[in-house]
């Protein structure tokens, strides 16, 4: 799996950053979280393509998290889009669409199921044969879901030897084995996937935590984690405002990452407030409490 961070500012761009959503690339299919304001130029700057978008995932309804929708989904239309999109978020999120659509009276080509879930949900919203998606309720402002997108444990890896020793046929036989499926047999004789796979191979998962304050839920969320993007709206130097706020600071993010005991933190959502040099010296700081951070700029692409 690929992600590519599109934006990385809060509030307001910057001219180094936009304003936030990340893609997650799996096997050529393409899972957006969040979508503000110039996602799509982003997306081509990417090359990222909109057009394998699989599902749209908005945790909370602020401007700088939302707000590109309407102009991707139009763009989507004209591009003549068929597949069919999901678009899963807090409620409130149909009166927003349905209002800049109904103005512009405009009709897609292509199905939108929008998904939209109550303050205080929490459970699967997606469920596929390879993969699936939980949501939590962070701690913001107002009501904002983190997300986890999980792969599901692959087969455990196919021992060749093992096979040519229990006298199996090369051919079909080998790919049931390996989907989980027992043959049998010329002989009579039963084979279980078992008897010539390893270990199950533990799926690899992404944690998406945009906006909140530290929470206990966020750590429950990012469990033993491949990698945790988390928002580091603030340093050290401002930690009454990130409370006032409920935003993070990267300590806080860095806590998050520790007590929850995951593989990467992934930096993101920095206040304008900031340049370069400042926010590399508070990731710095952070690194005291855990070390693996990545510190996310717009367009960089992570291979998890």
């Amino acid at each position: 799996m690929k992600i590519v961070l599109l934006g990385t500012s809060s509030a307001v761009p910057t001219l180094t950053r936009g304003l936030s959503s990340t893609a997650l690339i799996r096997e050529g299919d393409v899972f957006l979280f969040d979508c503000g304001e110039g996602t799509q130029l982003q997306l081509m700057r990417s090359g990222v393509k909109r057009s394998r978008i699989h599902s749209i995932f908005i945790g909370h309804l602020h401007g700088d998290h939302l707000y590109g929708i309407a102009g991707l989904l139009s763009t989507l239309h004209l591009d003549g889009r068929e597949a069919p999109l999901n678009v899963f978020g807090p409620e409130g999120l149909r009166v927003f669409l349905n209002a800049a659509f109904r103005t512009s009276d405009f009709k897609f080509t292509f199905k939108l199921t929008v998904q939209e879930f109550p303050r205080g949900y929490r459970g699967r919203v997606l469920d596929e044969n390879e993969f699936y998606v939980d949501a939590l309720p962070l701690d913001h402002s107002i009501f904002c879901l983190g997300w986890r997108f999980q792969e599901k444990d692959k087969p455990g890896v196919f021992n060749l030897e093992r096979a040519e020793e229990l006298e199996i046929p090369r051919g079909p036989l080998y790919g049931k084995l390996q989907h989980g499926e027992a043959i049998t047999l010329p002989n009579g004789r039963t084979i279980t996937p078992d008897m010539v796979l390893g270990l199950p191979r533990q799926g690899k998962s992404l944690v998406y935590c945009l906006d909140t304050q530290f929470t206990e839920r966020s750590i429950q969320l990012a469990d033993k984690c491949t990698a945790l993007i988390h928002e580091t709206t603030f340093g050290p130097d401002a930690v009454d405002m990130a409370r006032e706020r409920k935003h993070s600071t990267m300590e806080d993010a860095a806590r998050v990452a520790h007590e929850a005991h995951a593989e990467n933190l992934i930096a993101t959502h920095f206040s304008s407030r900031y340049d370069g040099r400042q926010i590399t010296q508070i990731c710095d700081q952070a690194r005291g409490v855990f070390e693996r951070i990545t510190l996310g700029r717009d367009l960089l692409e992570i291979d998890i």
